[in-house]
């Protein structure tokens, strides 16, 4: 016989559940969600997954399965009597993201394979969740005020927490002379001369702006004038680029977003991978780009025409090379928005400035516009920008022999992967060329540093990435807009923390490992005269930044020289043997050891 349907006015045990919002794939959930729970709790006890053999032996299966019980029975009850069907997908997506968060953070090193992996996993319980708006993201209401409120929290936040540590950082004695003692001897320069003069820049007395020309540094001179200290670099850092997020929430105010779209694509820009993780890496002005660029793109959305053209004039002011970000946003104008005028001028504006500039930077420096890193592109003793457009042309093939090796893979999925290649959903073809800066900045050069995260040639590119990124969600509807949002939000933080995370710990390690000596240090490098000439290890340069002709060992720019300048004083680091050594053997016998405090000497010239 067949089965009896239930009795009238009787219900099954099944619908009895589903009434609860218990249905068979929500108790799946809640089981699922009991295991992860129990596997934060793991990890937070013991740590180092990666090494199984001691993993393994450290952990306690007995707690793992009464976490695992307890949790079950908690989601569980908590779901049927409360008839409450957002505890479990709640817990299910955040519990997800906490073991996610913590494997990452847990790497010794940051792998981006791995976070995809990550991503990947998270992104199957994102479609679950977003699916039926499980979570209730429809009904939930965040108004403009608040996503504001969070914006300001966010820039507080973020400007105190990686100016801490970035600052800490130098307090440790941890930074070099590239690119740190030579912003930090420049802005003691600019406050004496009003000149951007070092001499460890070019071991010799040059003005900055013979390298590269950034007018910009002058918008932050009044503040060095008050706290007359290096540290105030790193905040001004930190604030520029955590500035950007207010130029996301004007964004998203004018196409039209939501308060909650604005508060999660505000957290994506917090956490995108790329920012904060480079100013670890001392001072650059590249680091002020990304917030320049996007408030230029919410004055050209806004048609406000006086502010359009100031923030581009500020974004020429960065660099010479940053002409290439405002000939894409010209061509971008043009094409995309159909402001054939306004985007006309932006790109006369570009070319005339890196014309103009390409002349200060030559009339200032030995070398002109730093073109040596396209050297790849250079043949038959041609050099300059026209020789590798020629080379480009005529051999595309060598081109994309030399973008697409893999380990410039990883610098892809570091920028990409967290927005889940969101600018090439785009129907709008035109909208690709947003694009382009990451072929001749990151993508075309050999030189290792143009492709790695790590350093101060993303910040740029990023912009466009996140702006672009905004232009397309604005064009999603629904559960794609969710899943899209929802995933990248856990992208963003789970490759984050992986960059970040060792960062801090290598900083607090820093701290400690000259917690007795600092002061030694700092004493002795106070006594050390500003109106003589000083060679130093390059660890010291930076807090020697007061002494106006300083010379920095290893020297990269000896290349006119026989050997290194002959100076009143050196300054040797005893933490580098190999460069100590070096430095002792160019001073011979012609300096004596006149004070030695913690890991530095200081020898004067007989």
């Amino acid at each position: 016989m067949g089965k009896q349907p239930a009795a009238p006015g009787k219900k099954s045990f099944l619908d009895t559940l589903s009434e609860k919002h218990l249905s068979l794939e929500r108790i799946a959930a809640a089981l699922m969600s009991s295991v992860l729970l129990a596997y934060v709790f793991q990890l937070l006890s013991h740590g180092n997954f990666a090494d199984l053999g001691s993993y393994y032996n450290s952990i306690s299966f007995g707690v793992f399965f009464v976490i695992m019980i307890l949790g079950f029975a908690a989601l569980v009850g908590l779901t049927y009597f409360l008839k409450q069907r957002y505890i479990i997908p709640w817990v299910l997506m955040l519990s997800t993201l906490a073991v996610s968060v913590l494997l990452s953070a847990n790497l010794k090193e940051s792998n981006a394979y791995f976070c995809v992996g990550v991503g990947i996993a998270d992104l199957i319980v994102v479609l679950w969740v977003a699916a039926g708006d499980k979570l209730g993201l429809t009904g939930l209401r965040i108004s403009r005020r608040i996503a504001l409120i969070a914006a300001g929290v966010l820039f507080v936040v973020t400007t105190f927490v990686f100016g801490y540590f970035t600052s800490m950082k130098y307090q440790s004695y941890s930074n070099f002379t590239f690119d740190f003692g030579i912003f930090a001897q420049m802005y003691e320069r600019m406050a004496t001369s009003f000149a951007p003069n070092t001499t460890v820049e070019r071991s010799y007395m040059m003005s900055h702006f013979g390298v590269h020309f950034s007018p910009i540094f002058y918008l932050f001179l009044p503040g060095y004038y008050i706290f007359r200290s290096p540290i105030y670099l790193f905040y001004v850092q930190s604030m520029s680029v955590a500035a950007g997020v207010f130029a996301v929430w004007l964004i998203c105010g004018k196409l039209g977003f939501s308060g909650k779209l604005t508060l999660a694509l505000e957290l994506i820009y917090a956490f995108y991978p790329c920012l904060f993780n480079g100013t670890f890496y001392d001072f650059h002005e590249n680091k002020f780009l990304t917030t320049i660029i996007l408030f230029l793109f919410y004055f050209i959305i806004s048609k406000n025409t006086v502010w359009e053209f100031v923030f581009a004039l500020l974004l020429l002011s960065v660099k010479e090379d940053a002409a290439i970000y405002l000939i894409v946003i010209a061509l971008f104008v043009m094409i995309n928005r159909r402001e054939v005028y306004r985007g006309l001028i932006m790109l006369g504006m570009a070319i005339v400035y890196f014309l103009i500039a390409q002349q200060i930077v030559a009339a200032s420096g030995e070398e002109g516009v730093m073109i040596s890193r396209l050297g790849d592109y250079f043949v038959n003793g041609e050099r300059g920008f026209f020789s590798v457009i020629k080379a480009v042309f005529f051999d595309f093939g060598f081109l994309l022999k030399q973008m697409f090796t893999a380990e410039k893979l990883p610098f892809l999925l570091w920028m990409l992967a967290p927005v889940l290649f969101a600018p090439f959903l785009t129907k709008k073809i035109s909208s690709l060329i947003l694009l382009f800066p990451i072929i001749p900045i990151n993508l075309m050069q050999s030189w290792q540093y143009q492709y790695n995260i790590d350093y101060q040639y993303t910040y740029g590119v990023a912009a466009l990435i996140i702006i672009s990124t905004i232009f397309v969600i604005a064009g999603l509807k629904g559960g794609r807009k969710r899943v899209l949002v929802l995933t990248s939000l856990c992208l963003c933080v789970v490759m984050a923390v992986s960059l970040v995370y060792p960062k801090i710990n290598n900083v607090r390690s820093y701290m400690q490992n000259t917690e007795g000596t600092r002061q030694q240090v700092d004493e002795l490098l106070d006594s050390v005269p500003t109106d003589a000439t000083v060679t130093a290890a390059h660890s010291l340069v930076p807090h020697l930044y007061k002494v106006e002709w300083l010379y920095t060992m290893p020297d990269y720019n000896t290349k006119n020289r026989d050997k290194p300048i002959d100076t009143d004083y050196f300054v040797i680091d005893t933490r580098y043997s190999d460069l100590a050594g070096e430095m002792k053997t160019v001073m011979g016998n012609q300096y004596n050891l006149i004070k030695s405090a913690g890991f530095a000497e200081l020898y004067q010239h007989k």
